[in-house]
């Protein structure tokens, strides 16, 4: 595995007074929404945590079954001190985050995808991304506050009101995943 960038985390990426402004909402929705999907995507980015805040980007990585990427650290699939099953793998698309006006490699999320609409996305899907068959969790992938920190309040304000802010996975199947992989929805 070879590294390429490497961004440690520690502050609000985009400094605001805090207040949101709601037409800058009200664009982001519309640009958001005016993406053309393909039925298709690749893999855009794949960024490992080997510690909490450090996310350093990959041209490849290994999953693992039931763990998720090879090099991330221990607690990675936790939150506020508890295990949240589901999130092995987290994912947004690289449509988004350009909309946003978000570096990806900062956001913090494993997968960032290109062309397919992960929002779209049912529990119990199946995705191929290189080698690995991820399955949609039954949980949720909501912005939280660490979103919010190293993005806006109208990109967090945004991504709230849809199903824009990605998906979480299992690994169900192992292997490598390389950056510019087909990605193939399975069921």
């Amino acid at each position: 595995m070879s590294s390429s960038t490497s961004v440690a985390v520690s502050g609000s990426i985009v400094q605001k007074d805090g207040t949101i402004d709601r037409e800058a909402v009200d664009r982001l929705l519309e640009r958001l929404a005016d993406i053309a999907w393909k039925s298709e995507g690749s893999v855009a980015l794949l960024v490992e945590t080997p510690e909490p805040h450090l996310h350093v980007e990959r041209n490849s990585v290994d999953c693992i079954a039931g763990k998720g990427f090879a090099g991330d650290h221990s607690r990675k699939s936790f939150y506020r001190g508890e295990y949240i099953s589901g999130r092995e793998v987290t994912a947004i698309t690289s449509e988004i985050l350009e909309i946003l006006g978000v570096d990806p490699v900062v956001v913090g999320d494993n997968l960032i995808t290109a062309g397919i609409d992960l929002g779209r996305l049912e529990a119990g899907d199946i995705i191929r991304a290189g080698e690995v068959e991820l399955q949609r969790s039954a949980k949720t992938h909501r912005p939280c506050h660490t979103f919010r920190s190293r993005t806006s309040p109208e990109a967090f304000a945004a991504v709230s009101r849809e199903r824009y802010r990605g998906a979480l996975f299992t690994v169900i199947s192992g292997g490598t995943i390389r950056k510019g992989d087909r990605i193939s929805i399975a069921t």
